[in-house]
């Protein structure tokens, strides 16, 4: 029988992450697959090692550099995933000792022929190890205090700190460092969230009503939700609550038209058709063939039946669909800063120059979108991100220049907890605040011509 040491397996999978800039949940899942004899436990602590280390890639290596004569930036990219691995167990993670994780790193960097190296990674996680109770952090109340705490990008700390208050941007940072609940959808065409939280409790899982929509629920202790009947039935759809509430504001009635422009994964589209009780057209775009297939299989799986796919460039103006849609929704591609809980790599992988790339394609998409909105029609124009070059001034530069549209009052829509951070028919989600993902949502009415 062979062996797999679940280290090395971590050690491995951060190092292509790091140096490849992969996305995170793509390459772990690859390196569990391939390692797929490994005991259930092991692939849990290959999970937690990744991803713990990610979120706190600036503190650690903040305390590797701390500690450490070679800096971070002259280590052999092998050498330095062990030690962020090694550094993350011994500060983190309590039920691991801190010998083993010392032990166990001079013997990874050993099995890959770096003898010459054991010495020094044991001197330095030796270090570490006597020092941990005692890290000198950067001064309190300070941009660089919060990059280091809570392993956040010094630059877009600042860019946060430009909009909200210290406590704020730190609560936001707290919350990007911590793993959230899975959050599903209940399909209220096949079931209620009272009978599907039942059935998710019968077998094993924690279950919590959802803190702003009626149909989500939020879950823990299931491993593996494709496997339960109950998702095979299609009893719900895996959707953050600030994403249901995006489809709330766009407000979708029984035979109506609908537009997703950017639809993939396909929630916002399932959950529309669902409260349209499945009467009407929801046309779903996207620019991925492949996200389209599965998003055929989710439709099928939901018993959906108004959800029509299409393989559409949202930038490019299609004649045929002029003002036909009665709602339009453009969940733009953007800098994902809001799910920095969920994709930890977001932080290392993005920077100020891919937020004002993004502006351009989010303008042109949104003014292409608008031409497929009917007279007396809504546009809702939304992100994943917490930005307010992408979000409120995108949306102010639109309105400016189309006069045909104005802001619709969303109080009413939302739920009473969340009437109070509504402006001018935008509302900013904040982790940490809200208990969401960091998302915008912006809603218009189209006029005239």
């Amino acid at each position: 029988m062979i062996l797999i040491n679940p280290r090395e397996v971590a050690a491995d999978a951060l190092e292509e992450i790091t140096v490849s800039a992969a996305y995170s949940n793509i390459t772990l899942r690859k390196y569990l697959r391939l390692n797929g004899a490994m005991p259930r436990k092991d692939k849990a602590f290959v999970t937690e090692v990744v991803n713990g280390t990610l979120r706190n890639i600036i503190y650690v290596d903040y305390v590797i550099n701390e500690y450490s004569k070679t800096k971070t930036d002259k280590l052999k990219p092998y050498v330095l995933a062990v030690l962020r691995m090694s550094v993350y167990q011994i500060i983190f993670m309590d039920r691991v000792p801190d010998s083993a994780a010392c032990s166990e790193a001079v013997a990874l960097v050993k099995k890959r022929g770096l003898v010459f190296l054991g010495n020094y990674v044991n001197g330095v996680l030796r270090t570490v190890i006597r020092n941990k109770e005692d890290i000198k952090l950067p001064e309190k109340g300070t941009a660089e205090y919060i990059s280091v705490k809570y392993s956040h990008p010094l630059w877009l700390v600042k860019m946060w700190l430009a909009k909200y208050d210290f406590e704020t941007t730190e609560k936001i940072c707290i919350a990007g460092n911590t793993a959230p609940d899975v959050t599903l959808c209940v399909n209220r065409l096949k079931t209620t969230p009272t009978a599907l939280a039942e059935m998710l409790r019968k077998n094993g899982i924690s279950v919590k009503t959802g803190v702003h929509y009626e149909n989500a629920l939020h879950i823990k202790g299931s491993s593996n939700l494709a496997e339960t009947e109950m998702f095979k039935v299609g009893l719900f759809h895996v959707q953050d609550e600030s994403s249901m509430l995006a489809v709330k504001l766009l407000d979708p009635k029984p035979g109506e038209k609908i537009l997703d422009v950017c639809a993939a994964p396909g929630g916002k589209s399932f959950l529309a058709a669902e409260l349209m009780d499945n009467k009407g057209k929801v046309v779903s775009c996207d620019i991925h063939e492949h996200k389209l297939g599965l998003m055929e299989e989710t439709k099928t799986r939901l018993g959906i039946k108004i959800v029509e796919t299409k393989l559409r460039d949202a930038m490019i103006v299609h004649e045929e669909d002029y003002e036909k849609f009665d709602r339009v929704i453009v969940d733009a591609p953007c800098s994902g800063f809001g799910l920095i809980r969920k994709k930890p790599d977001i932080k290392m992988n993005k920077t100020g120059d891919d937020i004002d790339s993004l502006i351009v394609l989010q303008q042109d998409i949104l003014r292409v979108s608008a031409e497929c909105v009917k007279v007396g029609g809504t546009l809702v124009y939304s992100t994943c991100t917490i930005c307010k070059k992408e979000n409120e001034m995108n949306v102010k530069k639109f309105l400016a220049e189309h006069k045909n549209f104005e802001p619709v009052d969303i109080t009413e829509l939302l739920p009473e907890n969340l009437r109070g951070y509504a402006e001018n028919g935008m509302i900013q989600l904040l982790p940490g605040i809200h208990e969401t993902d960091g998302f915008f949502i912006a809603v218009m009415r189209k006029n005239g011509h």
